[in-house]
């Protein structure tokens, strides 16, 4: 797996690289990341090498620019702060599988992971976040569209709002751009997750990991970026009938997205798009 991880870091030109359920040792994964490249990549400081396995952030931007902030449960928290443009929240997720909780459980955790994204924004003082990570749930899903979940809406007008009032409390949205990549869409396949029927419904093909971003950092998306990766360098990382191949990789697919800061230096943009105002750029 540490090839393949190694491969990918290098062909996409990744700054920030999460990883789920890597069983990898650091050190050697950070030998291979770091073979024959000038920018180096490390393990954020204030982090012993083992903590929360189940979650593993590495970056190649400088030393003090990824500072974590919250570690528990599936979720880890970093505040990254790069050398040009506005600072901005990462979130990577792990939310449990449908295969080991009730799939009523779920709206719940989403709930809960609602209620941390709005604890984390109020302490930076700002809404540039970014939530990325294998939800293990689809888009569609109550968990993440619900108002008490994580609001997540499918077009970037309905995002640009802001936010809407639910029973008199205002409910902030996050943009969904997976809603792009159902169905066939090539070179993009139906999704990154794929289970065969077992019953009378299936989706077969399902949409468990998504990036969600906060509207203030729409300037710095662009929804092209964001892709499901297929191949790693000469590596297909599908089966001959063109599912995941969980021998060769994984049964999920990665997904890879730019978040461009820099653009606000470039395009002249002052200020981030919502109400809550930072720093001018």
């Amino acid at each position: 797996m540490i090839p393949l991880i190694a491969a990918a870091a290098r062909q996409e030109g990744a700054d920030l690289l999460c990883l789920a359920e890597s069983e990898d040792p650091v050190p050697e994964l950070t030998l291979a990341l770091n073979a024959g490249e000038q920018r180096l990549y490390s393990v954020p400081l204030g982090l012993p090498l083992n903590l929360r396995r189940e979650l593993r952030i590495l970056s190649r931007l400088p030393a003090d620019a990824v500072m974590p902030l919250y570690d528990d449960h599936g979720i880890t928290v970093r505040a990254v702060r790069p050398p040009v443009g506005p600072d901005f929240t990462l979130i990577a997720v792990h939310l449990r599988s449908k295969l080991y909780q009730h799939p009523a459980d779920q709206p719940f955790a989403a709930a809960r992971l609602g209620r941390l994204i709005d604890r984390m924004e109020s302490r930076a003082g700002h809404r540039r976040t970014v939530v990325v990570g294998d939800l293990n749930m689809d888009p569609f899903e109550s968990g993440v569209v619900a108002a008490d979940g994580l609001h997540a809406v499918m077009t970037r007008s309905i995002a640009l709002k802001l936010r809407r009032q639910v029973e008199g409390e205002d409910r902030h949205f996050l943009y969904n751009p997976m809603w792009n990549h159902f169905g066939d869409r090539n070179p993009s396949p139906p999704g990154t997750y794929y289970l065969g029927p077992s019953g009378y419904t299936s989706y077969f093909w399902h949409m468990f990991d998504q990036v969600l971003v906060r509207p203030d950092l729409l300037p710095y998306l662009d929804d092209a970026s964001v892709r499901i990766l297929t191949q790693i360098g000469n590596t297909s990382l599908l089966t001959g009938e063109g599912v995941p191949d969980k021998n060769q990789y994984s049964d999920h697919l990665p997904l890879v997205f730019d978040l461009n800061v820099e653009r606000g230096l470039q395009d002249g943009i002052q200020e981030p798009v919502g109400e809550d105002q930072a720093p001018r750029i």
